[in-house]
């Protein structure tokens, strides 16, 4: 690849634009010694296309100097190698695909980028992109996970599991990848397999892979309970202290809730909060406390109305 074909598909990528050669070479990046192999020209093109995409990120939020003096900062890192692979691709590549894993007797947490919860089980893998782009949300499953997908009614959600095609608008079921069998428990809402039978709450159903047949079956609450066991999704309170909520809605979303009154940790609060967004979640204590709740990011404040 040449410095000129190189600088072509990094201006792709800023603009949006997928490249099978560059995610190869991409894919190729473990560390910042991946560097090493580009030549002056290739290296330039490459810090060239991030200070773009970084200018383009922090216009209009900072004054004009702060972000020169930013996005120059990152170029220099960029061309001395500490920027590595992940910040790299997010930078250059928000649409690209990358992957979550889990080990055996571990549950890992995966936050996609529109706020759906995908908890990793067994030895496990998802393949999902960066960033959500285009009409539906699809993801790939191999292994097993529990989904508490956010609604959205003009992006439907997909999720590949073998030949298996499970579409939903927001829920939360579980998904099981085993030989070729495939076990759906939905635990709220509904879903769709393979476009054709639907399976509502409550209702589980396996699908087999050699027949491409679909047996449905209804959820013990035993099994709900072992289905969710180790993860955040159960969040109903009742008469739980303010504190206790925060620490686990804190724990759930990965955010960090900050409070200037300290009767708002002592507050008593009821409601059942599972399968909520972030956004609902806040809303709901919100109304419940007649609280201002102001979110940025990873940041919620949390006050009493004025």
């Amino acid at each position: 690849m040449n410095s000129k074909d190189f600088k072509h598909i990094l201006d792709q990528y800023t603009a949006g634009q997928p490249n099978e050669q560059l995610e190869a070479w991409l894919d190729a990046m473990e560390d910042k010694t991946a560097f090493d192999s580009l030549s002056p020209e290739e290296l330039q093109a490459s810090k060239d296309a991030t200070f773009r995409r970084l200018q383009h990120r922090i216009e209009h939020k900072r004054p004009v100097f702060y972000l020169y003096k930013v996005a120059a900062a990152v170029a220099l890192l960029i061309v001395a190698g500490y920027i590595f692979k992940t910040t790299l691709l997010n930078l250059v590549a928000p649409h690209r695909k990358t992957y979550a894993t889990s080990v055996e007797g571990k549950i890992t947490k995966q936050i996609l980028s529109d706020g759906t919860i995908v908890w990793l089980k067994g030895e496990s893998k998802l393949v999902f992109p960066v960033k959500f782009g285009g009409p539906e949300r699809a993801v790939t499953l191999d292994g097993e996970a529990l989904f508490e997908v956010t609604k959205d009614v003009n992006h439907p959600f997909l999720i590949y599991c073998g030949s298996l095609t499970t579409k939903v608008l927001g829920t939360s079921f579980n998904i099981k990848k085993t030989g070729q069998q495939v076990a759906i428990s939905v635990l709220t809402g509904a879903v769709s397999l393979n476009g054709e039978n639907i399976l509502i709450e409550h209702e589980n159903a396996v699908y087999s892979e050699a027949q491409a047949t679909v047996t449905k079956g209804h959820a013990t609450r035993e099994a709900v309970h072992e289905l969710t066991k180790g993860t955040e999704y159960d969040m109903a309170f009742n008469d739980a202290s303010m504190e206790e909520v925060i620490q686990r809605i804190e724990k759930k979303f990965e955010i960090d809730i900050q409070t200037n009154d300290t009767t708002i940790a002592n507050s008593l609060f009821t409601a059942d909060l599972t399968d909520q967004s972030l956004n609902t979640t806040m809303e709901m204590i919100s109304q419940a406390l007649n609280l201002e709740v102001t979110i940025k990011g990873r940041t919620v404040l949390m006050e009493p109305k004025k």
